[in-house]
């Protein structure tokens, strides 16, 4: 009985190995078929149509665009919804673990275990120390955070710049060069652009809104770091650089980096528009006569011309207000303790202002010429 076991034994073994050696000389048809199909379907996205990739649901490309924030805010979506028992029940679970864990480290504390606690309690006691100062920071400087509009206004007589009613209404002078305004973050009017029009009442001939936007990635590809925009006041131009913790974006030749960033930008904007080719046949009938045709493809020409003119404006004054000088305005803000408060909450901010004292950015560490530099000191109170 044991030789049948073991002659059945063998026969099922050799058949196995027959068909997994079969299978494997038939997996290289397989791959070579398959990187085919992907080989025709790249070369025909590349080729003729990449457009078809918009049929891939939005959801997928929401995720696949902002990753773990996408989760984030999905999950968000979901528990809010729930009631708030759904939600607690989960946390008391995770919170019985983490105190269950807690408890084993508490016996160890007498042979040596109390300074992983004692070192926890103070990194979490700065971490949230600090955020309870930035959120008060924040507070504090979202009162010159608003539209430029609320600023400035234009006079339509003679086309000079003033403030607005709020700041005096007093008429800016001119100062010959291009200003480069710096915000470390946001997408606002900078706090040091309010403060230097209110209390120098005087403005650049081509100002630059300058805003750094750090990103959790080792570096941020060249094409995609740059973003322009043209804001309500005349040469006034606002530029978001978007960068990685490796890339190097303060250098000694910003200014030259900006302009042409804010040049590309000019040229772009000035580019005709794709038009819609119109055509007509005797038994069309479209509503329009050729006359009609006519007159709005003048005026697409002349509207084209304009913005021609106008690209080669903002480009001359551009350049003029580069080689006059360059100017990069830093503000230099001071934080004051309002009076009004309770005693922990002085003690905590003055920690906090003590800690940004001893870690903020020197105007020495900026790699720009510092005979060009202007500091714009503020306070604000907290």
């Amino acid at each position: 009985m044991e030789r049948h076991l073991t002659d059945d034994l063998y026969k099922v073994n050799r058949s196995v190995r027959s068909g997994i050696e079969s299978t494997g000389g038939f997996a290289p048809v397989v791959i070579i078929w398959l990187g085919f199909n992907a080989s025709f379907g790249i070369y025909n996205l590349v080729q003729f149509d990449h457009a078809v990739l918009k049929a891939f649901s939005p959801g997928i490309a929401f995720f696949v665009r902002n990753k773990t924030e996408a989760w984030k805010k999905l999950g968000a979506l979901i528990v809010w919804k729930r009631s708030p028992y759904l939600v607690f029940f989960p946390w008391l679970v995770i919170a019985c673990m983490d105190g269950l864990y807690l408890s084993s480290s508490l016996e160890k504390v007498p042979d040596g275990a109390w300074f992983t606690l004692v070192l926890s309690a103070v990194l979490a006691s700065i971490l949230i120390l600090w955020r309870f100062g930035k959120e008060q920071q924040w507070q504090a400087e979202a009162v010159d955070r608003f539209p430029t509009s609320h600023l400035v206004q234009r006079d339509n007589s003679d086309g000079s710049l003033h403030l607005t009613d709020t700041f005096g209404g007093e008429t800016l002078s001119k100062i010959k060069g291009l200003g480069i305004f710096f915000d470390k973050a946001g997408e606002t009017t900078p706090a040091v652009f309010t403060q230097f029009l209110a209390k120098l009442v005087a403005a650049p001939d081509v100002m630059v809104f300058f805003h750094l936007r750090p990103l959790e990635t080792p570096s941020v590809a060249p094409d995609q770091r740059y973003s322009v925009s043209r804001l309500a006041i005349p040469n006034c131009y606002r530029l978001i650089v978007r960068h990685g913790y490796m890339d190097e974006v303060i250098s000694p030749d910003l200014a030259s980096l900006i302009c042409d960033q804010v040049k590309g930008f000019i040229i772009k904007s000035s580019a005709p528009l794709p038009i819609r080719e119109i055509t007509f046949s005797p038994d069309e009938n479209s509503g329009l006569s050729k006359d009609q045709v006519s007159s709005v493809s003048s005026d697409i020409d002349q509207e084209f011309k304009d913005r021609q003119d106008k690209a080669a404006r903002d480009l001359k004054m551009l350049d003029d207000a580069f080689s006059q000088r360059v100017l990069y305005i830093i503000g230099k803000e001071q934080m004051k303790i309002r009076v009004e408060g309770g005693l922990f909450r002085k003690l905590v901010l003055r920690a906090f202002l003590w800690m940004r004292e001893n870690t903020r950015t020197k105007i020495a560490n900026l790699r720009v010429p510092t005979d060009r530099v202007i500091e714009v000191g503020f306070i604000k109170e907290v």
